[in-house]
């Protein structure tokens, strides 16, 4: 059996929390709008998934920073080699779905809870959340392309 290091570890904790992060909003996507006719059970599974998003949004963050080191790749190279525009490119989408989705959590989500239930559904809602998901969709493609040089 190969052995496990402890960068293996950190890139492996990097890939389950994107798979909550990614997978968990495309989930819900797809869910939420079946959930819509029972009452508050789709602002309940929204509130249930960000039980598990937020932390995993954390840990993407935390173990990202680790695999940069890891990688040898230096904060300095960010704006002078292609790796370090790539991982420029993936942080700025990194940052971006991050602040989507708190918009959406933290400011849309109750507002909607908030409202008549005769008042139409903003559509700014479901687009906090494609912005968000997208972003997160490319951040990852753009990890691959780093861990691949």
């Amino acid at each position: 059996m190969l052995p496990i290091h402890s960068p293996q570890i950190v890139l492996w904790i990097h890939i389950l929390a994107a798979s909550v992060w990614i997978g968990g909003q495309v989930t819900i996507a797809a869910v939420i709008p079946l959930l819509r006719g029972a009452d508050g059970l789709a602002a309940a599974a929204g509130r249930r998934y960000q039980v598990v998003a937020w932390p995993a949004f954390a840990a993407l963050a935390v173990t990202g920073v680790i695999n940069t080191s890891n990688a040898g790749i230096a904060w300095s190279d960010l704006g002078g080699t292609s790796t370090g525009r790539t991982l420029a490119a993936k942080l700025g989408l990194v940052a971006l779905s991050g602040a989507a989705a708190a918009m959406h959590a933290f400011l849309q989500a109750p507002a909607l809870r908030r409202r008549k239930a005769s008042t139409p559904r903003p559509a700014a809602s479901a687009l906090l959340g494609l912005l968000s998901v997208t972003a997160a969709i490319l951040a990852a493609l753009l990890g691959v392309v780093i861990r691949g040089t």
